[in-house]
């Protein structure tokens, strides 16, 4: 969408106007209004044609930007937003191109998007909320775990804002109801000495997935609509993430970071198992450095990356 897009719904979102009119006014002729007025309701606008002309009936559900600036209220994050109706993956357009800092880029479906370990992330078109996004502050490579756990800890607060049910972090970022995934992040950077220099995060929550959606996936996995048993609003739910993440990143308070994911942090004090390097011991809590701490046969052990799985004694 560009200016004449908008331009037009902000037209005919209040009474009929015919094309004859808007091509007066955009300056562009009765064939190209129509070819605009055809490109929104491909995109999901609803409009109604009538001998007095066009008249907006409903609001597409894409997250086009017109649209969410309705309700967002950011001042550096999304200032440049892309959106795509389909992409491969969020991640990799944002790693391939040379995009400025505060970047967002929202796909309504991924053909090939993924999770931690390259699992594929199952996009269910228009139910979801996919997006990457591109910080290019320097970090100090020490920091980048506290770092890398602000997204899941501000995320979960932020959406039980809108949900009865409470949300726990699988540790290192994933988010879990009732035991069951309902969102990941997957967070890639380029280091440049002992510094990293542009962090792209990507993240892939659940809001109106159906359960057909999950059909293919061998995991335990949910959406926010299948456990609140009620559609949610996409929208307002998007825009306030990205309030609420520009806050955080403004101000990042380690200590209140640790507090919102040891609180919320799954099988704390259960048995857990890393397969990668063989541990198994009783998930105690974070360090100050946002490290897992598990209570082996050989003492307490601090784990700073791995996969969790829930392990029965």
């Amino acid at each position: 969408m560009d200016k004449i897009d908008e331009t037009i719904l902000k037209l005919i979102e209040k009474d009929y106007i015919s094309g004859e009119k808007l091509s007066s006014i955009l300056k562009i002729s009765r064939t190209a209004v129509w070819k605009r007025i055809k490109k929104l309701e491909k995109i999901g606008y609803i409009i109604e044609h009538s001998p007095k002309g066009y008249k907006l009936v409903k609001s597409t559900e894409h997250l086009v930007l017109y649209e969410l600036k309705k309700y967002l209220k950011t001042y550096w994050l999304g200032e440049n937003y892309i959106f795509f109706e389909e992409i491969n993956s969020t991640n990799v357009y944002a790693k391939e191109k040379n995009l400025p800092h505060g970047t967002v880029v929202l796909a309504e479906n991924q053909t090939a998007g993924k999770g931690r370990k390259g699992r594929k992330w199952i996009s269910q078109k228009g139910k979801g909320l996919y997006f990457s996004i591109v910080l290019k502050e320097t970090l100090p490579i020490n920091d980048f775990l506290i770092y890398s756990l602000l997204f899941p800890a501000v995320i979960k607060r932020t959406l039980e804002d809108f949900i009865f049910q409470k949300i726990y972090i699988k540790w290192p970022n994933d988010l879990y109801i009732n035991n069951k995934k309902f969102a990941g992040f997957l967070i890639e950077s380029e280091i440049e000495g002992n510094e990293i220099s542009k962090i792209v995060v990507g993240i892939g929550i659940n809001v109106n997935n159906t359960e057909e959606s999950f059909k293919s996936i061998d995991r335990p996995a949910t959406s926010l609509l299948i456990e609140e048993k009620r559609e949610l609003p996409r929208k307002e739910i998007f825009a306030k993430i990205l309030e609420n993440l520009e806050a955080c990143l403004d101000d990042v308070k380690p200590e209140k970071i640790l507090k919102t994911v040891e609180d919320a942090l799954l099988w704390k004090g259960e048995n857990v198992y890393l397969p990668e390097i063989d541990l198994e011991g009783v998930l105690l809590g974070l360090n100050k450095e946002g490290g897992l701490l598990l209570d082996t046969e050989k003492g307490i052990k601090t784990i700073y990356s791995g996969d969790l799985t829930l392990r029965h004694r």
